[in-house]
């Protein structure tokens, strides 16, 4: 990996609802995560239609996205991971570096008491 590359991947991107900076890598991670679960729950009912969209432009990775970008595309799945981690649903691990790591899941509760959307894509 370049030097520019490993210095992208530890600069904090943002601040999460829980109030925890968050690095390019930690949230690209989150990101994969939530698809790897997704994907295998869609899998589960023969439904390919989320895989198929990611594959069909040749998506190129969240590892690979600006900071910008990568920060954008988390935003609009924050709920949804958070839901899937508090009842451990995630079917992969997250990074080592993950500060989440060191919380037990279903502890936190949505930021100003947000509910989340039952796990539900958007």
């Amino acid at each position: 990996m370049n030097e520019f590359k490993q210095a992208e991947d530890q600069t904090i991107v943002g601040e999460d609802q829980q109030g925890l900076a968050l690095t390019h890598y930690v949230i690209a991670e989150r990101l994969v995560a939530l698809d790897c679960t997704y994907i295998i729950e869609d899998g589960a009912h023969r439904d390919v239609e989320y895989l198929a969209d990611k594959l069909g432009d040749g998506w190129r990775g969240y590892h690979r996205m600006s900071p910008g970008e990568l920060w954008s595309e988390y935003c609009e799945h924050e709920e949804n991971f958070y839901e899937y981690w508090n009842k451990c649903l995630l079917i992969c691990g997250l990074a080592e570096d993950d500060p989440l790591n060191n919380m037990s899941p279903g502890a936190l509760e949505p930021k100003d008491g947000a509910e989340a959307n039952s796990g539900k894509r958007e």
